[in-house]
This record gives structure tokens, C-alpha cells and sequence, in this order.
């Protein structure tokens, strides 16, 4: 088979995006539906979300990566699952951390939910290593969060 071709997204492929991350991630939260995380990435940093086409041109893959100026981010990789197990994750993966590499990170981060182990192998396997961390989060409508007195 050959490889996933990766390019970066363009319009034509908001339908087959939405449903990938519906197939990919069923269990979401709210915030992260489909339709919002590509429409709030694009007008955040287009460059950084990237899809896979196999060789007929049908999306089967994506990723997402950030750059905050010092640190680089990976979201939300993708891979439909009729096309896992064939190497197209570990492809996304490559092109994310070279976009980010040429961006400047020094370092890249991502999160997994907790519980996920069959994930965080996977993420093992291409480099990653669990760090001494804490993640905390706070829910935002649009960068109007609120500090509690």
C-alpha cells in the first residue's frame, strides 16, 4: 500500500474532516465537536492542521499542531479506522514534527485522556515518554475565561 499523502488542509475537505473526528472521537466533549475544532484551528493556525489522502485522494488521516513560540503541540491525530494499523498515524506524526521543527520548537507536548494505554503505547512507540506533569484545564467561550475570587 502506499503511503498517506499529507497536505495542508484546504476547504474542500471540511465534510470528510468532520467525519473522521466523529469516527475517531466519538466520546468528545462538547467544546471539541468536529465543526468548531476545524473552524477555531484554521483561524487560529492554518498551517498546522494537516490530512491525509490515500492514493485515491480520500481523507483518512489528520493532525493538528500548534506552535506557542517556544513549544510545539499535537492534537488530535486521526487516522480512520478502516486505515489504522498501516503505518499513516506514524506518517501524520513525521510531517507535524517537521512543521513544528521548522516553526522552532524546542520541545513537543501532547496530552492523552487518562486511562488511554492502548494510545499512550502508540505513543511510546514513535518517541514519546510519560513526564512528572500535572495538567490542569479551564473551559473558555472564546478566551472569556473566568478567575474565581
Amino acid at each position: 500500500m502506499p503511503p498517506v499523502s499529507v497536505r495542508s488542509y484546504h476547504q474542500d475537505d471540511h465534510d470528510a474532516l468532520v467525519a473522521l473526528y466523529a469516527l475517531a472521537f466519538p466520546d468528545d466533549s462538547p467544546w471539541n465537536a468536529p465543526r468548531r475544532m476545524i473552524t477555531d484551528k484554521i483561524a487560529a493556525q492554518p498551517d498546522g492542521l494537516l490530512v491525509g489522502l490515500d492514493d485515491d485522494g480520500t481523507l483518512i488521516a489528520s493532525v493538528k499542531a500548534g506552535y506557542d513560540g517556544h513549544r510545539g503541540w499535537i492534537n488530535s491525530l486521526a487516522v480512520h479506522p478502516h486505515h489504522r494499523g498501516k503505518g499513516h498515524g506514524k506518517v501524520m506524526m513525521d510531517h507535524a514534527l517537521a512543521l513544528l521543527n521548522n516553526m522552532g520548537a524546542v520541545k513537543v507536548n501532547l496530552q492523552i485522556r487518562g486511562g488511554n494505554t492502548s494510545l499512550k503505547k502508540y505513543y511510546e512507540s514513535l518517541g514519546f515518554e510519560e513526564e512528572p506533569r500535572i495538567s490542569m484545564g479551564i473551559l473558555t467561550e472564546k478566551g472569556r475565561a473566568t478567575i474565581k475570587e
